[in-house]
Order: C-alpha cells, then sequence, then structure tokens
C-alpha cells in the first residue's frame, strides 16, 4: 500500500512537471502568435493538479492489478503507449467537436502525452517495484 501511494505522488509530480514545462515553458512563446484565438485564459491549478492524480492512480491500477509493472523500463514503454493513446482520443475528440485544433493538434497532443506518461510510467514502475 504505501508503495502504491508513493508511486502515485510520484507519477502526479511527473505529470504536473512536465506538462507545466511542455505546455506552459515551451508552449508559451507558440501560443502568442496573432492568429491564435485566446481560448486557455484559466489556469486553475487544483483541477489540474486532481487531473494528474486521477491519471497517476490511473496508471497505478493498471501497472500493479493487471499488468505487474515493477520497473523503470516497462513503465516508460506502458506509459507512452496509454499516454499516446489517451491524448490522441482525447484531441480527436476536440477535432470532431470544435474548431480548437486540427490534424496537427492531434498529432502533438498524442506525442505530448505519451512523452509525460511515458516518463511518469517509468517512475510509478520503478516506485512499484521498491521494496
Amino acid at each position: 500500500m504505501k508503495n502504491k501511494i508513493l508511486a502515485i505522488i510520484g507519477g502526479t509530480v511527473a505529470l504536473f512537471g512536465l506538462g507545466y514545462l511542455i505546455y506552459v515553458v515551451l508552449g508559451f512563446h507558440a501560443l502568442t502568435g496573432e492568429s491564435v484565438p485566446e481560448v486557455f485564459t484559466k489556469l486553475d491549478l487544483p483541477i489540474i493538479i486532481l487531473m494528474e492524480v486521477l491519471y497517476a492512480t490511473l496508471i497505478v491500477i493498471i501497472f500493479s492489478r493487471w499488468a505487474q509493472i515493477k520497473t523503470f523500463v516497462t513503465g516508460a514503454q506502458a506509459g507512452l503507449i496509454i499516454g499516446a493513446f489517451i491524448g490522441g482520443c482525447q484531441t480527436l475528440e476536440t477535432l470532431a467537436t470544435s474548431d480548437l485544433t486540427d490534424l496537427s493538434g492531434v498529432i502533438t497532443g498524442a506525442v505530448t502525452f505519451g512523452i509525460r506518461f511515458a516518463v511518469a510510467g517509468g517512475v510509478i514502475g520503478w516506485l512499484l517495484g521498491r521494496d
């Protein structure tokens, strides 16, 4: 139980940290162009942190209950696949229901989620494998 709680905390920190780096620090300049509408006007950190906790909890449940993942490498591999699917599906839904993205946004979403979840999955797998 202690390993699972530590894994959730570690996964949350990895997801939030990389999300901040990718979307706020690196993506800031890409979102300041004149042609991009200002649709992302608020940054509600408690809700974002809750989302990351739920993502990390989902990964911990999958890794510990069904996949028995207990190493960084296997966690990163599984996290990459899970993240790419979640990111791709999330942005495909946005593409299908709004004008906020295009096909390159879907690819970017899948890649960025894949990277974030690969690192978080590696951290979670490593923490689940500790004795």
